[in-house]
């Protein structure tokens, strides 16, 4: 077999899975529009309890901003350990592999244990704030590999260059490293809402009701979401998926705008930082 052919069988083998992708997201998105039809201005302002949705779209963005407001810092600052402070060494490459682990946890494992551990042994019962911390520990470790990237590419003479000028080791990082990687950093953020987006069995048991009087007054009340309601309208009351696609589309629009927001703050930030480029 002549090397024009086989190139010509490798150019194909590689393509053939791009083509499956671009089918699977054309397959999504035609599926997905099949439920604008069912979509009106009046059916998302209306509350739950006169069949509308807002409680589960507001209750969704709840979810999304508690968890990331919960795992960004958590993340961010673990991410700094590990790169700056963290000694090479049995300890570290342990932390290294339990971080690795937690991110193929099932979401319904973490879930369960959420439920055990925020929702009865700490008594925050059925709440948003059981579902901030389930779904924090679920984008935890996307957050900490997002973020350590992005400190490492930031180049080394900026710290010393802030050292030299007499600056402190943690004012080197917090003023100069930090922002350099911020758009890495806010990448990492987005790729864990998208994480917990569609996430069902990790606020199924901590966080999600089906129905309430309106929107949590507390952090210590259950929330409406989107995800869940779906979950019930299919498994629990034996509707068509057609006919959820309409909520399908509201929550996929959701996660649209917070990466919209990711990628203005990205460009904004590399912008200001040409040396990404």
């Amino acid at each position: 077999m002549g090397s024009p052919t086989k190139e010509r069988i490798f150019f194909f083998a590689l393509g053939v899975p791009v083509v499956i992708c671009l089918l699977a997201f054309f397959w999504i998105a035609a599926a997905l529009l099949t439920g604008v039809g069912t979509l009106n201005l009046e059916l998302i302002t209306t509350s739950a309890l006169r069949g509308g949705l807002f409680e589960m779209i507001v209750g969704t963005v709840y979810l999304f901003i508690g968890a990331t407001a919960i795992a960004g810092p958590i993340g961010v600052f673990a991410a700094i350990y590990l790169v700056e402070y963290a000694p090479a060494g049995k300890a570290t490459r342990i932390i290294d592999q339990a971080i690795n682990n937690l991110a193929g946890v099932p979401s319904i494992i973490i879930g369960l244990f959420g439920y055990t551990l925020f929702s009865r042994q700490l008594g925050f019962g059925i709440s948003l704030l059981s579902g901030w911390l389930t779904l924090s520990l679920m984008i935890l470790p996307i957050v900490i590999r997002g973020s350590e990237e992005a400190i490492r590419i930031v180049p080394t003479s900026f710290k010393q260059a802030a050292l030299a000028l007499g600056a402190t080791k943690w004012k080197s990082i917090s003023l100069t490293t930090l922002i350099a990687a911020a758009p890495g950093v806010v990448t990492s953020l987005i790729l864990g809402i998208a994480r917990v987006a569609g996430e069902t069995a990790a606020i199924l048991f901590t966080s999600s009701v089906l129905i309430t009087r309106g929107l949590p007054s507390s952090p210590f009340e259950p929330v409406m979401t989107l995800s869940f309601n779906m979950y019930v309208k299919i498994v629990a009351q034996g509707e068509s998926p057609d006919s959820v696609f309409g909520i399908a589309l509201i929550l996929f629009f959701i996660v649209l705008s917070f990466s919209l927001v990711a990628i203005i703050l990205r460009v904004y930030y590399r912008r200001k930082q040409p040396w990404l480029d």
